[in-house]
Parts: C-alpha cells; structure tokens; sequence
C-alpha cells in the first residue's frame, strides 16, 4: 500500500467557521471528543481523479485536525487490474453485458491479497472505498476492529453475475455505507447500513473564492470568450457521463443562441483505463464544431482552472446515464451557477427542479437544450437560481457534514465493539440494517 500524503491540504474547523457557524463547530467538536485519539484507515483506489480522492483530500487532514489519527492508502496495482476493475465498475452500475472471466477474477483477488499483506492492521476502524479494493478483506485474519465498505456508485440494478462474484465479500463486513437507500442491494443482510451524502470543500482549490480578474486570466490562457454564453461541464471522459449527448444539445443551443460557447473538462484518473478512449471519442464528435474547447488535466487543467470554469459557465451540463451522486454538480451549484442534469442517481438530490436548476430526463436533449436556452436568455433566472443552488450546498454537502457523519459512525462503530464480543474474538461479522 502506499500512503497518500496530505500534509500540504492541511485544514483546521475553526477555519470553516464563517461558512457553517460557531455553533456548527462547537457540536463537531464535542463529537469528536467522543473518539479522540482513534486510529482509522481510509483505502481506495487511486490519490488523483474522481470524488473519492476528492474527499479524501480534504476529510482526512480535517479528521486530523480535531484529534483522530487517520491514514489514506492507495491499492498499488497494474493496469490489467485496472481494466478488470472498470469493468467490474460499468456491471455493477447496470450493464449486463459484463461477463469477468475466471483470469479476470483471480487476479483480482491476487492483487487484493498482496495488497492486504502491506495494510496497517493496528486501527480502530477500517474504512474500503469501492470495488477495487474490496477482497482485500478475505486475506485479512485476527481482525478486532470494525470493517466499514463505502460504495460511491449505484448498485440499485447491478450486473447479476458479477453482483454473485463480489457480494461474499461485501457480507464480510461489517458496516456498509451508500450514497442512498436505493442503492442498498436487496438481497444485503446482516451488515449495519448507513446512508451518507458525498461532499465539497468549500476551502479546496476547486472551490476557494476566486477573484474576477484571477477568472478572466484563466479564460484568456484557453481561448474562451466571457463576454459570450458559456455552456460548462466538468466530468471523466465515460459512457455513462453521455459527452456525446451534451455536444449533442451544444449543436441545439447554437441554432438558438449562435454565440454560446462549449467547455468540456475532464482528468485522466489512474484507475480508469477507459479515460483515454472516450476522450479520443468525443474529440472526434466535435469535429468541425466552433466554439467547442475540450480540455483536461493534460492541458494544465487543474483545480484551480476548473474553479474559474465553474464560476464563468452562464450554466453547468450534466447528462449523465447513471451516476452516483456527481460531485460536479455539487461543486458548480456552490459556485452559484444553474444546472441542468439528467434524473440519474444522487442529481435529484442537488438539481431541485425549477429551484436550483432543471431537471430532464436521460438522452432528452431537445428538452436540455431549451433550459439551456432559457437561463442563457434569462440572466436573472440563472442567477437566482443559482444562488439558490449555493445555499443548498451549504447547508446539505459541504465536507463539514461529512466529518459530523464520519465522527458519529465512529462512535457507533466503537461503542459496538465495546458491546458485541464476536468483533473482539474477529469473527464473522454481524448486524442489523
């Protein structure tokens, strides 16, 4: 394993405190007095690209910063684990197309054995995010603490043969945690179940306040006119993200608003091998389109140029197929700016209908383009809306909640194996839902 180093996001609460309140602060921090001093392992798959690292990023160091001892460790794999991961991936967020072989599948294992033999055992709790780092839980023996799987993606409707492959070890926990109820496989008994929210920081670069001329600077350095309409989104270059579909409703907005501008960002993660290839896909798309800027991490985007992006879009796209909860949309609401996104997923939870953005269903993108158009044509509607948007943010997803949220499991999950001594003796694990 190797461990993410975070000592450059470093964060204090007391710095939250004119976003969320003193009061906030003061309830957090007596929660945390609760659990000082335990020790908590976080494991996921990659330290850059994707929600997980995101919050990663920021919740540790804040983890830290009101006493818990809390590591990041990153699965060290080749790219053949990758690829079996991503598939792995697409089945379980309902593509039935999916079949893993038996190479597949014990490879998958053998990474998560060696990876297992290199995991700090000595912790309070240990927490896996997602499907990659899953088995590694079948090679770990004499476990006395509590073992927690936190699924970022939607599992309500997953590839059945590939949902038996993985769900022995899924019953190994002891707690799991979904995004939403729906997500919750039905046929999971046994494990405690949380449901949490995802979150931003509304301290990280990404999301920090920026200046207008630091927005100009960026919008100059790529050719993006500010004085025009921009249509924004911010993804990984991913089928289920449909980028074909928002170019689609780009070539429908320009019949109506002939100067709007399209700025499509996406970054490369480590774990997703797919990356590359939907990325040539929908340059290809665009071809002969003007006004169409197709950027990534490899054109020196990073979070402070998606920052300016965000904050300069007149509305932010969001199309995807299926999603687990899109922190995109997340990221853009905080910035004030409107969004239109698909019903899939955790967006319903973010785009209220009418009050924070427009809702629209998948692959409508007659209906898409013509919010667009509106909120394009109506800058008072965008801006109210946006603000709307921001304050549903703050008051629902920034990373404040989630320390809170993390902090009273922890306590739950400490205060059991104080009472259940099958977690001491580390057998198999129990529960109620």
């Amino acid at each position: 394993m190797v461990e993410v180093d975070v000592s450059s996001f470093s964060r204090s609460l007391s710095d939250y405190e004119p976003i969320i309140g003193s009061d906030e602060v003061r309830s957090i921090m007596s929660l945390a007095e609760r659990v000082r001093g335990a020790k908590v392992i976080h494991v996921n798959a990659t330290a850059y690209g994707g929600g997980v690292a995101e919050m990663l990023k920021s919740l540790v160091p804040l983890l830290r910063s009101v006493g818990l001892n809390v590591k990041w460790e990153v699965v060290t794999a080749d790219p053949d684990f990758f690829r079996t991961t991503k598939r792995i991936h697409n089945a379980l967020q309902g593509n039935m197309e999916v079949r893993l072989t038996e190479e597949e599948i014990r490879h998958y294992l053998e990474v998560a054995r060696k990876n297992a033999s290199e995991l700090d055992l000595e912790s309070d709790v240990v927490v896996i995010h997602d499907p990659q780092p899953l088995p590694i839980i079948k090679y770990v023996t004499n476990r006395s603490s509590p073992w927690v799987w936190r699924c970022h993606i939607d599992l309500s409707d997953p590839n059945p043969s590939v949902w038996a492959a993985l769900k022995p070890y899924v019953m190994m926990y002891d707690a799991l945690i979904f995004t939403m109820e729906a997500y919750v496989p039905r046929d999971v008994r046994g494990p405690k179940i949380y449901i949490r929210r995802p979150s931003i920081d509304p301290l990280s670069p990404k999301n920090k306040p920026l200046s207008p001329s630091e927005v100009l600077k960026v919008l100059s350095r790529y050719g993006v006119d500010p004085d025009r309409p921009i249509l924004g989104q911010v993804s990984r270059f991913d089928p289920w993200k449909d980028p074909l579909g928002v170019i689609d409703t780009f070539k429908l907005v320009k019949e109506k608003v002939s100067d709007a501008q399209l700025v499509m960002i996406g970054a490369f993660a480590h774990d997703d091998p797919e990356g590359t290839e939907w990325y040539r896909k929908t340059v290809k798309y665009a071809e002969g389109l003007k006004d169409v800027h197709i950027l990534t991490n490899h054109d020196g985007v990073g979070d402070h140029e998606v920052n300016a992006f965000q904050r300069a879009s007149t509305v932010v796209i969001q199309l995807s197929t299926r999603e687990g909860f899109c922190l995109a949309v997340t990221e853009a609401l905080w910035k004030g700016t409107p969004v239109v996104a698909t019903r899939a997923g955790g967006i319903p939870l973010q785009v209220i209908d009418g009050v924070t953005g427009y809702l629209v269903d998948r692959r409508d993108y007659t209906t898409a383009a013509r919010r667009v158009v509106e909120l394009m044509r109506r800058p008072w509607l965008a801006r109210a809306l946006g603000n709307n948007g921001r304050e549903h943010v703050r008051r629902n997803f920034l990373i404040t909640r989630s320390l809170r949220d993390y902090l009273r499991m922890q306590i739950d999950l400490v205060s059991n194996v104080a009472t259940r001594p099958e977690l001491q003796r580390a057998t198999a694990p129990a529960g109620s839902k």
